[in-house]
């Protein structure tokens, strides 16, 4: 079985346990699942041996299952698939929950994405793409910029409608208070970005969500420090963003920090946002020493948090973006907002602990019996 799905497992059994969510409580409900996920390393590297396939192959590494294991192990019934538009694939596949929820479809959806590296291929391609930082690190808007580096990660997302999650006492992070999708459509070469399809997406979420470039706190952008990207979403964000506020945006990267995970990029973005909300700090975007040349920041009003930057608490609620962009072209955008101030009253200091008669005490043995099982 591919890694990728035990890992998702389990972070879905942890995140659920986070908002104080039984699995009893969801299972055989139209809870959906959501999975960004693009990576098929593991079963490709047992396609060249024949005589190792067997019955469980399927099953074990296929993108589809990511997503169906998930709602199989938890007894889901609402939509159950797997997204793969490269690096924006978490967000999408947010989007497309955010959607179902908005119309009713669902109130509760997990969204996840995961990331795992499992073989050499991909890091030879995109090598001789030049597209990996032979530094090892990910410079964005650096003048040193030379790349990214390939991560591995994955994270989870529980999205319920604010009142469902009221009512139920769940523990509430943060809001997702606008997300959209568009794609760059023809550009010079199919992975290369366009600034002006980034630009309208900006435009349309923010105008469609009603917030304005003063009431955002940072943009967790997508950043994953390349010289053909980091210009043109600097200059996306700018023409939209920066030059329409009187002090400079706050702009930043997780991928500077751990590196760039690929399909899983938009959860960690979203995650990185949740958190600098919470603890009122934009944590630096390492290694920018010296700004890219390439990038007129003062002309775009645009600021790199190459500091820790302290975020001031206000009356009114505070709001980050957040950018994923497929090498394809299909991109994506989010907007996080400050959880609300009144806190759910069972859930204070640490989160329940989960236990049921149908499941077994150890995560681990839930997931073997599923592997020997399946």
């Amino acid at each position: 079985m591919d890694p990728q799905q035990r890992l998702l497992l389990e972070l879905t059994w942890e995140a659920l346990e986070d908002a104080g969510i039984k699995p009893s409580q969801i299972a055989r409900s139209e809870t959906g699942v959501y999975v960004g996920a693009g990576s098929l390393d593991y079963g490709n590297l047992r396609i060249g041996d024949i005589a190792a396939g067997d019955a469980y192959f399927a099953t074990g590494n296929t993108l589809s299952i990511i997503s169906n294991r998930i709602s199989y192990i938890f007894d889901l019934r609402g939509p159950s698939f797997t997204v793969e538009t490269a690096c924006s694939s978490s967000l999408v596949a947010l989007n497309k929950a955010m959607l179902a929820i908005e119309s009713g479809r669902v109130d509760t959806a997990i969204v996840a994405s995961v990331n795992i590296l499992a073989s050499p291929y991909g890091f030879i391609s995109f090598s001789q793409a030049l597209m990996l930082s032979r530094t090892g690190r990910c410079q964005a808007f650096s003048a040193k910029t030379d790349g990214y580096v390939r991560a591995e990660g994955g994270g989870v997302l529980i999205l319920r409608k604010l009142d469902a999650a009221r009512s139920a006492d769940n523990r509430i992070h943060a809001l997702i208070v606008g997300s959209d999708v568009n794609s760059d459509g023809r550009t010079t070469g199919i992975s290369l970005p366009s600034r002006a399809n980034q630009a309208a997406l900006l435009e349309r979420i923010y105008a469609r969500s009603d917030i304005r470039p003063d009431d955002l706190a940072f943009v967790e952008a997508h950043g994953t420090g390349t010289r053909v990207g980091d210009p043109a979403e600097t200059g996306a964000i700018g023409d939209v963003l920066g030059t329409k506020l009187s002090q400079a945006l706050p702009i930043g990267s997780i991928k500077t920090n751990m590196g760039h995970t690929e399909t899983a990029a938009g959860v960690a973005g979203v995650l990185k946002a949740r958190l600098a909300l919470e603890h009122n700090l934009l944590p630096a975007s390492l290694h920018f020493d010296e700004p890219n040349p390439d990038i007129p920041f003062g002309d775009l009003n645009l600021r790199v948090a190459g500091e820790a930057i302290p975020l001031e608490r206000r009356n009114a609620t505070r709001f980050a973006g957040v950018s994923s962009f497929g090498f394809g072209g299909t991109n994506a955008h989010v907007i996080v907002a400050d959880a609300p101030k009144a806190a759910p009253t069972n859930v204070v200091g640490k989160p329940p602990i989960l236990r049921s008669r149908l499941i077994p005490r150890r995560r681990s043995q839930l997931f073997r019996r599923d592997v020997n099982t399946c």
